[in-house]
């Protein structure tokens, strides 16, 4: 950008010198001829009225001083007098040849030709032929010859005066120009960086400059827009770690109607109750039972994303995971059963850990159930949650307060739909509440050997995941 301007300014520079540089050319030749018409005509009307008495009185002696005296002067090159029919009386130095009618006229008339100087190179001369007369009457002609490659160098110095003083002008304003482009391009430079800096997530940058004029108010906007991006991006993050990030994506993408559209979909639920905590609770501070939670449910959290689930939300000691909301998933009830053993796995290592340490084991009740349910918001205007409802869901809770410690339970229909995915043992046909039927429920112990693999592969980003946390803790204990 300095160099364009730099070059628009140069180039505005030089045109405007051009043209100055025309025009006082122009004048100055403009002048130099006028100077050289003027002398010439003033000296051919000297002669001439020196040579009209002398001429009708045929003084050849007095004719020849004149036009002797005349040559004598630097800036004349000759004099000549011719009688009135055109004959030569008097002359000296470089003349032209004239032919009749130049003799005819009233008036004094410039006749340009070119002659031979002495080192016989071509010269541009110019004559003034002016009337002799003598009371009214015309006695005879007198020529004046002039240089006008005088003029011609004096307008060529000119030229290149003015040529020299453009040209160092210009190498002068090209450098002035550029520095001060260099100057007004810079903080649009840093205004530039600071933009790519924002482009790339530093949404802390600031542009620390003050100035008092359109900059200056520009930087203000640029730094207040650069702040309500930082604490836009807070929000977002924030808000992301209470509802689900395709939850969070949807409401921030449309915030003058928050509510989403409630719709029916088939999805999958898991509820994974820990067993026992009441009890565990009361033998522990609140701040032990705050991070034995806040850790176990970051665990589950980390296992649910892996399976590409959300987790819906956080009653109490127990989690409700959904699967199949938000982001199409044709094999959301295999993720959620896949995510459920994971947990169970997961806990079972957690709990070696814990007994070594003299702790008592954390263990996790799982129920889970398919089906279709409603997606949608609950609660007033004032405050919602975004969540899935129905018949559904509510068997899939009463399955995880029916499940053993350890236990992942599911009912036949989802059974039969995952085999032979998965290895399950039949449990007992169960009354639920509401349910006018006993429902048929297995009890998933493992994957098959179709997706051991994958379960190895999770578990053993879990495992990284905890021993990071573990790191992290005993930094912060240190």
């Amino acid at each position: 950008m300095a160099l364009k301007l730099a070059l628009v300014m140069t180039l505005l520079l030089v045109v405007g010198m051009t043209g100055l540089g025309l025009v006082i050319s122009d004048n100055q030749n403009q002048l130099i001829r006028t100077q050289l018409d003027e002398f010439g005509n003033a000296m051919a009307l000297q002669l001439a009225k020196q040579a009209s008495e002398p001429i009708l009185s045929e003084n050849g002696l007095n004719l020849q001083m004149l036009t002797s005296n005349l040559g004598q002067e630097e800036k004349i090159l000759g004099a000549a007098i011719y009688s009135h029919d055109g004959q030569p009386l008097s002359g000296t130095g470089r003349l032209p040849d004239l032919g009749k009618t130049l003799f005819e006229s009233s008036t004094v008339i410039a006749h340009p030709w070119f002659g031979a100087d002495e080192n016989g190179n071509s010269e541009r001369l110019i004559s003034f032929i002016a009337p002799a007369t003598y009371q009214g009457v015309r006695a005879g002609s007198v020529v004046i010859t002039l240089s006008a490659s005088l003029m011609d160098q004096a307008a060529t110095e000119a030229r290149n005066a003015v040529i020299y003083a453009t040209l160092a002008m210009t190498l002068l304003a090209s450098l002035f120009s550029y520095w001060l482009s260099r100057r007004l391009s810079l903080p649009i430079h840093h205004l530039m960086k600071a933009t790519e800096a924002i482009g790339r997530g530093d949404l802390a940058t600031r542009i620390d400059q003050r100035r008092n004029d359109e900059l200056g108010y520009l930087f203000e906007g640029f730094n207040n827009m650069a702040a309500g991006l930082l604490k836009k991006s807070q929000v977002e993050q924030v808000f992301s770690r209470y509802v689900s990030k395709s939850v969070a994506d949807k409401v921030l993408a449309n915030l003058d109607e928050v509510r989403l559209v409630d719709r029916p979909i088939e999805a999958t639920v898991l509820f994974a109750d820990i067993s026992g905590f009441t009890a565990m609770s009361e033998k522990l501070e609140p701040s032990q039972v705050s991070s034995l939670l806040n850790e176990y449910f970051s665990h589950i959290s980390h296992a649910c994303a892996l399976h590409g689930g959300v987790v819906d939300k956080f009653i109490g000691d127990c989690a409700m995971l959904v699967f199949g909301v938000g982001e199409d998933d044709s094999d959301h009830a295999f993720n959620a059963v896949s995510c459920g053993v994971l947990i169970q796995q997961l806990a079972a290592e957690l709990n070696e850990q814990r007994a070594a340490d003299g702790k008592p084991g954390v263990h996790f009740r799982i129920g889970i159930n398919s089906g279709t349910m409603l997606a949608g918001n609950l609660g007033s205007d004032d405050r919602m949650e975004y969540t899935v409802v129905g018949d559904a869901v509510n068997l899939a809770s009463r399955l995880c307060s029916e499940a053993e410690p350890d236990q992942v339970i599911i009912r036949e229909q989802l059974h039969d739909s995952l085999q032979p995915r998965i290895v399950a043992q039949a449990g007992q046909c169960i009354k639920i509440r509401g349910k006018s039927t006993p429902v048929q429920i297995y009890t998933v112990d493992d994957l098959s050997k179709e997706g051991k693999s994958q379960l190895r592969s999770h578990l053993n980003t879990l495992r990284n995941s905890c021993n990071t946390q573990q790191d992290e803790k005993n930094v912060a204990h240190a």
